[in-house]
Order: C-alpha cells, then sequence, then structure tokens
C-alpha cells in the first residue's frame, strides 16, 4: 500500500501515513489513526497526572494520604493499602454490555465508579511523595523512576543517589540539574554526558572528569571552557571562582551556554543505534521519531520508553511487544489502548497479554473494557465471562464500536482503533503530562474541549520574612521553617533537610524557584519532539553560519557537505548542526 496523507480530526493539519505503518496496523489488526501522532500523544498523556498531588481523605478507610486524586474528583479514591487489599472488588462493578450506546460512554461510567489508588508507587520506603515509581528509599516528589535513593524532583531517574531536580537520570550519584545523563557521579548543571565525574556546566562530553563548562570533549580531564589546564590551574579556577553563591553559579551556566552554542551539534544523540531517528535514543534498532528511548526495536512514536519491540505510539511505557497507543505503564503482550496497565515488574518481564481499553489492570489477561481488576482473565466491562464467552463477545464489540461512534467535543469522533476520548480523561488537562509537554491557558484548553481542574487547597501558607543568602555557607538550619516565595510564580515552597544537607555538601546556592517550576524550566529547554529535514550546515572549512571553522579536513573535502540530515533542531535554531559524518570528524 502507498502513502497517504490524513487531516488530523483533531488539530486539523495534514499527516502521512507511510506503508510499513498500514502493514504494522493490518498485524496488529486496527484501523489507521484519524489524529496526528502528536495530537495521539497529547491525547494519552492528558490521562496522566505526574505532579498535581494532593491530601484527602481515603473514602474506604478515611485516612488522610497523599493522592494525586483531588478532593472534588467525582469518582472515589482509596489510599494504596486499601486499594491493594481484599476489602473491596473491581468485579463488583462490573455491567453488561449494552449494544445500544456507544462503548465510550459506557466506560466512562465505569472509570467514573471504579475506585482510584491514591498514588501510583510500589515497595517505596520513606517516600510517600513519589508517583509512578517503584524501590525508591527517602525521596520526595520523585515522578517516573526506580530504584533510587536520597533524591528529590527527579523525572525519570533509574538507580539514582543523592540526585537533585534531575530529567532522564541513569545510574548517577550526586547528580543536580541535568538532562539526559547516565552512569555519573558528581556532575551539576550538564546534560548529554555519559561516564563522566566531577563535571559542571557541560555537554556531549564521554569519559571525562573535571571538567568546567565544555562541550563535545572525549577522555578528558582538567578542562574549563574546552581549554585545557593542568591540575593545579583546574584547581586554582574553582578556588576563585566557586559556585556556591547563586549568582556566580547562574553567571558559569551562561558562560558554558556559550561555549556549547560554539561547536558542531550532532544532528541527533544516539548511542549503539542501527537505523533511527529521534532524539536520546540508546541500544536500538529501526526506531523512528522516537525520543528518550532505550533497548527498543521495530518502534514508531514513542517517547519515554525502554525494553520494548513491535510497537507504536508508546508514552512512559516499559518491556512491551505487539503494542499500540498505550501510556503509563508496561510488562505486556499484545496490548491495545492502554493507560496504568501494568504487570508485577513492567521493566524485567511481561505478566499482562492481550488487553484493550483498559485503565490501571495488574497482571491481567484477555480483558476489554475493564478498569482497576487485578490478576483477572475474561472479563469486559469488569465483568466475569468464561472464555468462550469472551472470545465470542470481543468480536461483536469491536463491530459495534466501527458501527456506532462515541461523539466527542470540537466534531471529533471516537470508534474502534481510536484511544479513549480526551474528553473523559479522569484528570483535568492542568493536572497532567500533558500540560508539561503542550502548555495551554485555562481558555485554550477549554476551547479545544478538554476539562480543567480548578481545585485549590484551602490551605493558606503565608510567606516568611526571609531573604535567601546568596551563599550557601551563610544558610543557617533555620530555612528549613521559612516558607519561600518563588521568584516567577510567585508560588510557596519550602527546604526539606536533605535537601539542604545536598546544597551544602555539594556547594550549591539555594534554587530561587519552586521545584514545580524548576521542573517546567527544565523542560523548556528540550528540543522540540519533531524532526525537520534539513542541510548539513558543513561548508568544509566552517560552519554555514560562520561560527564554528573545523579542524580537520572532511570526506567531502573543501565544499559544501551535501548530506540531508532529520533532526530535532529547527532551521532557526542558533546552534551549528552536523551531519553524523562531519561531527564525528571533528569531535573525536
Amino acid at each position: 500500500m502507498n502513502s497517504q496523507t490524513k487531516i488530523c480530526q483533531n488539530c486539523k493539519e495534514n499527516f502521512i501515513i507511510e506503508p510499513e505503518d498500514f502493514q504494522f496496523y493490518g498485524k496488529i489488526d486496527v484501523p489507521p489513526p484519524t489524529f496526528c501522532p502528536e495530537c495521539r500523544e497529547i491525547r494519552r498523556i492528558a490521562f496522566r497526572n505526574e505532579r498535581a498531588l494532593y491530601k484527602r481523605k481515603c473514602d474506604l478507610c478515611g485516612a488522610m494520604v497523599v493522592s494525586r486524586v483531588s478532593p472534588d474528583k467525582p469518582y472515589p479514591m482509596y489510599c494504596k493499602e486499601c486499594w491493594w487489599s481484599d476489602r473491596w472488588s473491581s468485579l463488583d462493578y462490573g455491567k453488561e454490555y449494552d449494544f445500544a450506546r456507544p462503548f465510550f460512554t459506557q466506560f466512562e461510567e465505569l472509570l467514573n465508579s471504579v475506585p482510584h489508588v491514591s498514588i501510583f508507587n510500589s515497595n517505596v520506603v520513606n517516600s510517600d511523595w513519589v508517583n509512578q515509581e517503584t524501590d525508591d528509599k527517602n525521596c520526595y516528589l520523585n515522578v517516573g523512576g526506580h530504584y533510587n535513593e536520597d533524591s528529590a524532583y527527579n523525572t525519570y531517574e533509574l538507580y539514582g543517589k543523592n540526585s537533585f531536580d534531575n530529567l532522564w537520570f541513569l545510574n548517577g550519584e550526586f547528580g543536580y540539574e541535568n538532562i539526559y545523563c547516565k552512569r555519573c557521579y558528581k556532575i551539576v548543571g550538564s546534560r548529554d554526558c555519559f561516564d563522566c565525574r566531577d563535571t559542571f556546566f557541560s555537554s556531549d562530553c564521554r569519559n571525562c572528569s573535571n571538567i568546567f563548562g565544555c562541550a563535545g570533549l572525549r577522555n578528558k580531564k582538567y578542562c574549563i571552557f574546552n581549554e585545557q589546564h593542568t591540575k593545579e590551574e583546574y584547581e586554582a579556577f574553582l578556588k576563585e571562582h566557586p559556585i556556591s553563591s547563586f549568582h556566580a553559579y547562574e553567571k558559569e551556566k551562561s558562560r558554558a551556554r556559550e561555549v556549547w552554542e560554539s561547536i558542531p551539534h550532532r544532528f541527533a544523540s544516539t548511542n549503539k543505534s542501527v537505523d533511527v531517528s529521534g532524539n536520546f535514543i540508546d541500544e536500538s534498532k529501526n526506531a523512528h521519531h522516537c525520543f528518550f528511548a532505550e533497548k527498543v526495536e521495530n518502534a514508531k512514536y514513542f517517547y519515554i520508553t525502554g525494553w520494548i519491540r513491535d510497537s507504536y505510539d508508546l508514552t512512559s511505557h516499559g518491556a512491551a511487544e505487539l503494542a499500540y497507543e498505550c501510556s503509563s505503564g508496561g510488562g505486556e503482550y499484545d496490548a491495545k489502548f492502554l493507560s496504568y496497565c501494568m504487570s508485577g515488574d513492567p521493566l524485567k518481564q511481561m505478566h499482562s497479554s492481550h488487553l484493550q481499553y483498559c485503565f490501571a489492570l495488574v497482571s491481567c489477561e484477555h480483558c476489554f473494557g475493564c478498569v482497576g481488576l487485578r490478576n483477572k482473565q475474561y472479563c469486559i466491562l469488569n465483568r466475569q465471562y468464561t472464555k468462550e464467552e469472551y472470545e465470542a463477545h470481543v468480536p461483536k464489540i469491536i463491530a459495534h464500536m466501527k458501527e456506532l461512534h462515541y461523539q466527542g467535543k470540537n466534531g471529533r469522533v471516537y470508534g474502534y482503533g481510536e484511544f479513549f476520548p480526551i474528553e473523559i480523561a479522569p484528570f483535568g488537562y492542568n493536572e497532567t503530562a500533558a500540560m508539561d509537554y503542550y502548555p495551554l491557558t485555562k481558555e485554550e484548553a477549554l476551547a479545544r474541549g478538554y476539562s480543567w481542574c480548578d481545585y485549590e487547597s484551602d490551605t493558606k501558607y503565608e510567606f516568611s520574612d526571609y531573604a535567601i543568602p546568596e551563599n550557601i555557607a551563610d544558610v543557617q538550619d533555620d530555612i528549613l521553617e521559612k516558607v519561600l516565595k518563588c521568584e516567577e510564580s510567585r508560588k510557596p515552597y519550602r527546604i526539606v533537610p536533605m535537601e539542604l544537607q545536598f546544597y551544602r555538601q555539594m556547594g550549591l546556592p539555594i534554587p530561587r524557584k519552586a521545584p514545580l517550576q524548576r521542573h517546567k524550566d527544565r523542560m523548556a529547554r528540550l528540543l522540540p519532539r519533531k524532526l525537520f529535514r534539513r542541510e548539513c550546515q558543513c561548508m568544509g572549512e566552517n560552519s554555514s553560519n560562520g561560527i564554528y571553522g573545523n579542524t580537520r579536513t572532511h570526506s567531502h573535502g573543501k565544499g559544501k557537505c551535501p548530506a540531508i540530515i532529520e533532526t530535532p533542531y529547527s532551521p532557526e535554531r542558533p546552534e551549528v548542526v552536523y551531519c553524523e559524518e562531519c561531527y564525528q570528524a571533528e569531535i573525536y
């Protein structure tokens, strides 16, 4: 089948379905999508609440707990202990399928009747305020990570220790304000660095130590702003330019980013991968339009994924095969249109299979349109069936979904093959990850037919009459009792004890912004999850914008590089962007 151009029924923009896409849709027996890839992702992550946390009572035991469900939501919420207990059964909410009404109408009723769990974390110690995390100890406001200790304010930190304010930080210790760094020790304000230690404000460095404000280095030590120094000179520089004061920290960070922009940028960050497109891809094969992906194969339209093969359209997902349009889970085989479905250990093995249109299922098989089930088989709308009844019933429901569509807002129409309508998402748009990546005002969200949460706690904070000291050396323990005001959002925030200890140990100033604002600032620094087709900027002897002069002769000689690249760097950006061959010639 040839490629086809479609019009997205949400944003009304054109998008292309390629022949290999049709092959995949045929393989898993679903019709082609009617939403473009970006609108499909927005729809998925509009069901994912990461950071909007509240204090509310469990509707079963009455205990006051940390919850991702605000008190004004129309559905019940159980604390973790109650939700995972045998004190209730999700099968009690089961309904017989009604062929007179659209499927999504019936699913929405089920979604709003079955109790939701207060927060998604498991096997955590002294870590009540982490969400979408497992196996944490002494962690606070971490999201989406696993196996962390003494860490806070991280997004997708895995196997980390003593680290704060990082995004996609793996196997690291003593990390602060980093993006996409792996196997690093004592690293600050850096991005895309692997196997580095004692590294400050550096980018795209590998196996380096004792570097400051550097970019594109390999196997180096004692470098300052990409210039080689002796050990004594480097140590003298650190003493003369401490980053323990707030304004010095900001000044050195700004100087470093000038160095980052002065050298060639690889068109995309990929490692040990073949036939891939996107950015930040590791150990993958035949993976396209993928971002922050590790160990994926035969994949397309992925974001924050790992250990997956033969799948399309996954977000925040791990360990899956033959999966399509799924978010916030993992450990599945033959999975379609799922949110918050998982196995006992989604990173290591698959325990869930043959699921469609399910929300918050754990280790289930052969379920359709279910919510909150655990260790169940052959269920439809939370009602138990025999294997024979289930196999006879599901094809009839699919046929019915293709005929009787759910009418959403703004003319959107949903039938079989579409993810859950964004109209029935259990969270307000502003509570979800969609707001992180695709921010909207309340007016914009409502105009698009998305919901909005206006709930605000009646807890009132009185800001402390307190000026944060410029230098961490002057900060006393009394700061732990102060209510600080974010200099940008004007929202209250506090410093917690392990955070203060970390800043002192690392010699870092107290941040002037609240944790949520710091997270938003990190997200704003990410490249877009879009690919731009453009020319390599190498002109033979220098870059096309005149910023960089080549140090070596490239294979194409002194003339312009003929390579066409697909890159997340848009043509309007200031960075020098080289193709793989020209980049490798300069960064070695």
